[in-house]
């Protein structure tokens, strides 16, 4: 292979996902992939910045990976930072050092400036993810295997063999390093490389790059189920939600998708929901009474209401504080709030449920959660009644009443719940001479 093949591969992978590899962060380890990689990139110009993490897991051979990249880069005329990963000991060592690099890639670009990581996958990668997601029963998603984008993430090598890699390595005359750990046979990605693709080369040449076109072909069927199934989950404030029904009236091999859809919608950078919770989600959907809520990865709270919809929010984030309610635009909780005062009443107006007027002198008011043992005293009701119950009464979902803000008085007394009852020692009479009209919508 001529070293301009394999750029112009590149260049043309690059195109074809519209990779923009103007400004990338290239993710150099020293081995032959990634050396590739940055070679590559230089022959199609751009302005490129190297970063090499040192995992220091192999003691004075990490110091001398670094030390390589350095010197590469620099006789490249590329900048080049090194970062080390602190990793203790302990269970799922690969899994924990990828996500520390990802972490580690998206610190360094943001302070260099740069939107794309590009990483040495080939399509050797790519057939080794499909052959061991096959083999523990994967679905559509892992037969597709290594995705040539995901986020800011591109692999612009990934139709590209690791045979092609090494002829062009050595046709470059360039040398490279050899990670020892990636010859042993302690990891099953390491024994599918070393002995199962060898073997299904020999039976049939070519099944490494045939096994990676079936994961590119796999992938633009999962597009197209995901696109089906996309336009039932719609976005409500900070929720996303799914109309039962409408997730009802899709074929059952599609459901997985819609919930798969909204999640990502939440969290676009994330993994993709796994089979076993995107199957609990469905099954909590199936129950027609109650609320049922599910803790999901990422802080993602999947509720489950009284068979009408089921709404995904981030649980993380809590509102424990007040705010103030002045005229103006005021946010909190994922709610915009809008205060004036006002000279008339308007009945339609007040009738509308985000709607509220409140004497003005009763103030100043000022907005949070609501608390356990909140009490009001309903328009009209005659009596005190606890805010948790009247919203439980109101029928709203389990899950979003102690999510729901209140407007005090400066006494502290309830003066409104968004959305629901008005306290009647604040409602606006003959005898107001100030009115506060209140309007709530829920915001992203």
């Amino acid at each position: 292979m001529r070293p301009e093949d394999l750029s112009k591969g590149v260049r043309q992978t690059a195109e074809r996902y519209g990779m923009d590899l103007s400004r990338p962060l290239a993710l150099v380890s020293g081995g032959p992939d990634s050396v590739a990689l940055l070679r590559a990139l230089v022959e199609l110009g751009g302005e490129l910045a190297v970063l090499h993490l040192d995992h220091g897991l192999r003691g004075e051979e990490s110091r001398e990976d670094a030390a390589f990249v350095r010197d590469l880069c620099d006789r490249l005329n590329v900048r080049c930072e090194v970062r080390r990963l602190e990793l203790a000991g302990g269970q799922n060592l690969q899994a924990r050092a990828r996500e520390e690099r990802y972490r580690l890639a998206e610190e360094v670009a943001g302070e260099l400036g740069l939107q794309t990581l590009v990483t040495g996958h080939t399509a050797d990668d790519a057939a080794e993810t499909v052959l061991m997601n096959l083999t523990r029963g994967a679905g559509l998603r892992g037969l597709a295997g290594i995705p040539p984008m995901r986020g800011r993430v591109c692999r612009p090598l990934i139709e590209r063999t690791r045979g092609e890699v090494l002829e062009y390595l050595a046709n470059l005359g360039q040398p490279y390093r050899t990670d020892p750990t990636n010859l042993t046979d302690k990891y099953a990605r390491n024994r599918v490389r070393l002995e199962v693709l060898p073997i299904l080369e020999e039976l049939h040449p070519g099944a490494t790059r045939n096994l990676a076109r079936g994961a590119a072909l796999a992938r633009e069927d999962l597009e197209a189920l995901e696109t089906l199934a996309a336009g039932i989950a719609a976005r409500r404030g900070d929720e996303v939600v799914l109309s039962i029904a409408e997730l009802s009236g899709l074929r059952p091999a599609l459901r997985p998708y819609a919930v798969r859809r909204a999640y990502s919608m939440l969290l676009p950078d994330a993994p993709p929901l796994g089979s076993a919770l995107v199957q609990a989600v469905l099954g909590a959907a199936a129950e027609r009474e109650g609320t049922r809520t599910l803790d999901l990865p990422g802080g993602v709270v999947a509720s489950a209401r009284a068979g009408e919809e089921v709404a995904l929010y981030l649980g993380s984030e809590t509102f424990a504080g007040e705010e103030d309610l002045r005229v103006g635009e005021t946010l909190f909780a994922g709610w915009r709030i809008s205060a004036r005062e006002v000279s008339r009443y308007e009945r339609e107006e007040a009738s509308r449920a985000e709607v509220a007027y409140l004497d003005a002198a009763r103030g100043p008011y000022r907005v949070r959660l609501v608390h356990e043992g909140d009490t009001i005293r309903p328009l009209g009701l005659g009596g005190t009644k606890k805010v948790l119950r009247a919203m439980m009464d109101r029928r709203v979902p389990k899950d979003l009443r102690r999510r729901t803000p209140v407007v005090l008085s400066a006494g502290g007394e309830v003066a409104w719940v968004f959305l629901g009852e008005l306290g009647e020692g604040f409602k606006v009479s003959e005898r107001s001479e100030r009115m506060l009209r209140l309007e709530v919508e829920k915001v992203s």
